[in-house]
């Protein structure tokens, strides 16, 4: 099933630059930390395999891949299904004081503008019915 990819970092990366004039993007921080202030925000994210969260929403569903390493760079979110999730993908960015890149359009989640992302959400979903209807 196609997912909607959502990737969590810490510091922005400017895609106009050049590689080499690129910041170093910090770490999120480590992963049992992470996995611990995320459980606690999100109380339904199951967190028992270390490397892969899980969350199942009202009509959505989202992994957490959080990767083997113990010093996690970033997270990628991959969301499917429908509904609100939003509040769920700021609650992320809150917690961890990071930044969310919509990887269908290379952009930031402004979340003072939730209806732009809330648009790339639902064209994601549009596609991803019309992929599935074509394959019937």
């Amino acid at each position: 099933m196609m997912s909607w990819d959502v990737f969590i970092m810490k510091e922005k990366y400017d895609f106009e630059a050049p590689e080499e004039e690129q910041p170093p993007v910090p770490p999120l921080g480590q992963r049992d930390e992470i996995i611990e202030k995320l459980t606690r925000r999100i109380p339904n994210l199951d967190y028992r395999d270390k490397a892969w969260g899980f969350l199942e929403g009202e009509g959505y569903s989202i992994e957490f891949n959080t990767g083997d390493e113990e010093l996690v760079n970033s997270i990628m979110l991959h969301v499917r299904g429908g509904g609100t999730v939003m509040e769920t993908i700021r609650l992320v960015c809150e917690t961890l004081e990071a930044y969310a890149l919509d990887t269908s359009d290379s952009g930031y989640i402004d979340f003072e503008q939730p209806e732009q992302a809330e648009q790339s959400w639902e064209q994601f979903q549009r596609y991803r019915d019309q992929v599935l209807k074509n394959d019937n």
